[in-house]
């Protein structure tokens, strides 16, 4: 190889070695030049929203009395929806919300929706083992509470039951399941006070400050809701019973010999009629004022002090119309026959036991069995009660339809006559209503869960075919009864209330 190609060859071997040498070098530097942007960061995925669960029921539609006024305010609805056995959403008609899905619905289009009917004076009485009368017949007239006030009665003398003890563990049981309801909650009061001097077989007797006071503390234990006392406590008696029942937070009912003496201690209840005309009475009567036969005698011009009182310090009257004068009311004349079908194989009272039936005859036999002058006197007696209720009524007072059952009147169909006698009496029927819905909650202090139809407020809920505040009447008209978010009466399923049920029932 010549000198001259030799030089050749090394100068493009030293070429190559350059061109190599700055491209790896070239390489370096960017490999080397650090990041200047941040690397796009990976959102976490989000979790699922929860599914909520169904509702217990929806309402779609209807209109809403809920009963919260003094004066009817009806509310068209989109619907109501139940969670957890309480109202837990009132949607208005024009409200863009929508209702949710739900195990159970209802239509209610075209009718009327109002809180499930209290009784707020019965007797409890088992008749057969379980209660089934008194589920399925408070069930069937829309009754979703009842309140005993006085337990037991001749039961616990013939099974030497204890009393108190006897219906508390009634309450027990008929209370026992919420989550699947099958009859009315159950209140009670236990056995009641008297004084020292009084004679009534299921009462405590009663004298000083710390009998009370320990009675009420065992009465308390117990569970009861209330207080009841006898006729017999006086006035000084009765204020001392007030300040221990205000307390433990208890409200007091019962009996009372004289309404102003009631008022004066403290009392917000009273029942039946004679303790206004003893305040109220125009002159002697020949007769126990507790015999019904002497309330012709109230002084309607007394009255005006006597219903004052009552308006201004929230008394509840109860008059119990049905319990002393059906018998005897006109408007009430199908009564008997009516009872006597119910009573028969298969139908709602067909399996009571037959004295209790026979008692229900007796009560109903009674006018038939009155010399003239006492049954004129009795039908008097009843027309001066009407009159005296309307004025009661138009002052602002609060009068309970609260009926007396139990022995000889039949628990929920005695609810629907009390309140078409105080109606027949020219009271308003929106405060008929009142006085099976909010006033006895508001009564037994218990308005807090029930009475209205309010939203956190249990499911206990009437659905009516008909206007009840247009006629009272109505409220018989009964589509559905819901208690604690169950359905238990519809008009499709009559087996939904306890058998044995009348093929009838709708």
């Amino acid at each position: 190889m010549s000198f001259q190609t030799r030089v050749l060859s090394v100068i493009s071997l030293l070429i190559l070695v350059m061109f190599i040498t700055g491209c790896s070098s070239e390489n370096d530097t960017q490999v080397q030049v650090p990041q200047t942007q941040s690397q796009p960061t990976v959102a976490a995925t989000p979790p699922p929203p929860p599914v909520a669960e169904p509702a217990e029921l929806v309402i779609r539609g209807g209109i809403l009395l809920d009963m919260t006024s003094d004066e009817p305010n009806p509310t068209p609805l989109k619907g109501m929806v139940v969670h957890d056995r309480k109202i837990a959403k009132i949607i208005p008609s024009n409200s863009s919300d929508s209702l949710p899905e739900a195990v159970n619905t209802i239509d209610a289009e075209g009718k009327y929706i109002l809180p499930g009917l209290i009784d707020g004076h019965v007797h409890f009485r088992v008749w057969l083992p379980g209660a089934p009368i008194w589920k399925r017949a408070s069930i069937q007239y829309g009754i979703t509470t009842l309140f005993d006030t006085g337990p037991c009665g001749e039961i616990c003398d013939e099974t030497g039951q204890e009393p108190n003890e006897w219906i508390k563990a009634y309450k027990d049981f008929m209370n026992s399941n919420p989550d699947n309801p099958d009859g009315p909650s159950l209140y009670i009061t236990g056995r009641r006070i008297q004084d020292k001097g009084g004679k009534h077989p299921v009462g405590e007797r009663l004298e000083s400050r710390e009998e009370i006071a320990n009675y009420m503390d065992s009465l308390v234990e117990l569970g009861v809701d209330g207080i009841k006392v006898e006729s017999s406590v006086p006035g000084d008696m009765r204020a001392l019973v007030m300040e221990e029942a205000n307390a433990r937070g208890l409200p007091v009912v019962g009996h009372s010999s004289d309404a102003m003496e009631t008022i004066n201690a403290g009392m917000k209840f009273i029942e039946h009629m004679w303790p206004i005309t003893s305040s109220a009475l125009l002159s002697e009567c020949p007769e126990p004022l507790s015999s019904r036969r002497c309330d012709y005698l109230i002084d309607l011009d007394k009255a005006p002090a006597v219903i004052q009182a009552m308006v201004d310090n929230t008394v509840y009257l109860n008059p119990t119309l049905y319990g002393g004068w059906a018998a005897f009311a006109d408007s009430m004349a199908s009564g008997a026959q009516e009872d006597e079908r119910a009573m028969q194989p298969g139908e709602l009272y067909g399996d009571m036991p037959e004295r209790y039936k026979e008692g229900v005859r007796r009560w109903w036999a009674r006018a038939g069995n009155m010399e003239a002058e006492a049954l004129e006197t009795t039908k008097k007696s009843l027309t001066r009660v009407g009159e005296f209720l309307k004025i009661f009524s138009d002052a602002g007072g609060r009068i309970l339809a609260a009926t007396d059952a139990g022995d000889d009147k039949l628990v929920g169909v005695s609810l629907h006559r009390e309140m078409k006698m105080i109606a027949d009496a020219g009271v308003d029927p929106y405060k008929v209503l009142l006085g099976a819905t909010r006033w006895p909650a508001e009564m037994s202090y218990k308005d807090d869960i029930i009475g209205t139809i309010e939203e956190g407020k249990h499911a206990d809920i009437l659905i009516l075919g008909a206007d009840p505040t247009e006629n009272i009447i109505n409220t018989r008209n009964i589509q559905y009864v819901v208690r604690l978010g169950k359905v238990l009466r519809s008009p499709d399923d009559c087996s939904i209330i306890i058998p044995p049920m009348s093929t009838t029932c709708n």
